[in-house]
């Protein structure tokens, strides 16, 4: 429910406090992708393209954070470090899958219907947002009904594999997933995630929910910066 310029804060804070350090977007609506393998495999390529050899940090909140963990664990090499926020790394049951296949069919199935400003509104309130305002710049002349539509069938977590057996295993690349201290769900899944897999760090961000980087941004920079200082020593 977002464009790439919602970023454009955060990357400005980031040149700004470590010089030589360039945020680039990844906008799903710019290919149209099948599925999470076909997405992975794209921008692995291109990730790997336009390194030339040298490894990148990875950044994604929420969905992004999800294709994230994807991406460290399908091409762990390509990575200095991964950092995730707010994110589940895959549903455990069949069961699960198909209700949040049907629930996130509904929401595609509204976006192409509903009018744009009335279903932002909803979605703005649901309870993972633990009733914090977005701060975040939503620019909803920029939003595409049909591409946002797309997304919902496409990335639906009820046709992503689990990875939690993966990343259990994983030796690399070193995850930090983050989670606003007032999001229990996400915080809940951090916690077993970093009890589970050694490659896995956990850490609460305080006086944030669900959108940690726009709620607690200097927090956020701090302890992101922190994280990217400590892969490269």
């Amino acid at each position: 429910m977002q464009t790439p310029s919602v970023w454009a804060s955060l990357a400005q804070s980031f040149s700004e406090r470590k010089p030589g350090l360039a945020l680039f977007n990844e906008d799903l609506t710019k290919r149209d992708f099948d599925g999470f393998e076909h997405w992975t495999q794209d921008f692995c390529r291109r990730v790997e393209e336009q390194g030339a050899g040298e490894k990148s940090f990875l950044l994604g909140y929420s969905l992004g954070g999800r294709l994230a963990l994807q991406a460290s664990v399908e091409r762990p090499d390509l990575w200095l470090g991964v950092v995730v926020v707010g994110a589940d790394p895959g549903l455990n049951s069949e069961m699960n899958r198909k209700r949040q296949l049907q629930r996130d069919r509904a929401w595609a199935e509204r976006a192409r219907k509903e009018p744009l400003k009335k279903l932002m509104e909803e979605w703005d309130e649901q309870p993972v947002f633990v009733g914090i305002p977005n701060t975040a710049p939503r620019r909803i002349e920029e939003l595409n009904s049909l591409k946002i539509s797309r997304q919902f069938e496409v990335f639906s977590k009820g046709h992503q594999r689990n990875l939690g057996p993966e990343l259990a295993v994983a030796e690399n690349p070193s995850i930090l997933f983050l989670s606003g201290e007032k999001d229990e769900k996400y915080s809940t899944i951090g916690k077993k995630l970093a009890l589970s897999c050694k490659c896995v760090e956990f850490k609460l961000i305080s006086e944030a929910g669900h959108r940690v980087p726009w709620e607690n941004p200097d927090e956020f920079f701090l302890v992101v910066s922190t994280f990217m200082e400590a892969c490269v020593e």
